[in-house]
């Protein structure tokens, strides 16, 4: 688990270009984007008018005026027809790119370098893992390829959930459990802001949460019981942890983060 490991993971890269590309994002999104270095990266929730989640997004500036936004393959027409709702008249342009996301895990990763491309944050720190995003061609290699299925286990054992899989198309931002890093409160208005400034104001959890828990005795699909009664269904599983969709109710295992 702890050797240096990559692979090419399945992700859906949305270019955005234009001169008001920052501007457009930074009202669209729940993070704060407008103050986004160049080769710097960051999570956040695109969320509809209503508050309800489109996506779990990572940005990452590449240029002064070029933004890409990548989330799970599968997602991203999504994310580009919720984005195209709102350009207006400014200078932004949409597209789906055939760039790819090489995923470097294990130990050493938070001293890898990479010449002329971007290590993006994986997860909720660089340590514990970084993506490259960009054409296949020139794409760095680093440590021993492996399967895209144990670079997911990683995921798992870092407790960040996946679109489609713990956090679904739909949830409220509470559900998905990385509001803390994906959610700026000091920024400007976004659609869906109101939902989830009165969920955070009035300290109101989700009816659905996603927890990590011990991945003993369990696999994907398996019911989570507490007290005789199911309380979740476990959605991905790890090295050592598993996480779960479950009530509110539930105290199975602990938030992520």
């Amino acid at each position: 688990m702890s050797t240096l490991v990559w692979s090419d993971i399945a992700r859906d890269v949305v270019a955005v270009r234009g001169s008001d590309a920052g501007a457009f994002l930074h009202s669209q999104l729940a993070q704060d984007v407008a103050t986004l270095a160049i080769g710097a990266s960051v999570h956040s929730l695109l969320l509809e008018p209503t508050g309800h989640v489109v996506a779990i997004v990572r940005v990452i500036r590449h240029e002064e005026n070029l933004y890409t936004l990548d989330v799970e393959r599968g997602f991203g027409q999504s994310l580009i027809d919720r984005l195209k709702r709102f350009i207006l008249r400014s200078d932004v342009a949409l597209e789906m790119t055939d760039w790819s996301v090489r995923a470097f895990r294990g130990e050493g990763v938070a001293s890898l370098s990479f010449s002329h491309h971007v290590a993006a944050t994986a997860y909720w720190l660089a340590t514990q893992g970084v993506d490259v995003v960009g054409t296949s061609v020139g794409l760095p290699e680093s440590g021993e390829m492996t399967e895209a299925e144990h670079i997911d286990m990683f995921r798992v054992e870092a407790q960040w959930p996946q679109l489609g899989t713990d956090v679904l198309v739909g949830d409220i931002p509470a559900t998905t459990g990385v509001v803390a890093v994906s959610v700026s409160f000091t920024k400007g208005c976004y659609p869906g802001q109101e939902l989830v400034e009165r969920m955070d104001a009035r300290g109101t959890s989700a009816p659905v949460v996603v927890r990590a828990m011990s991945r003993d005795g369990v696999g994907v699909g398996s019911r989570v019981q507490e007290d005789g009664k199911d309380v979740g269904t476990v959605t991905s599983i790890g090295f050592t942890r598993a996480l779960v969709r479950c009530s509110r109710q539930s105290t199975v295992g602990e938030p992520l983060g």
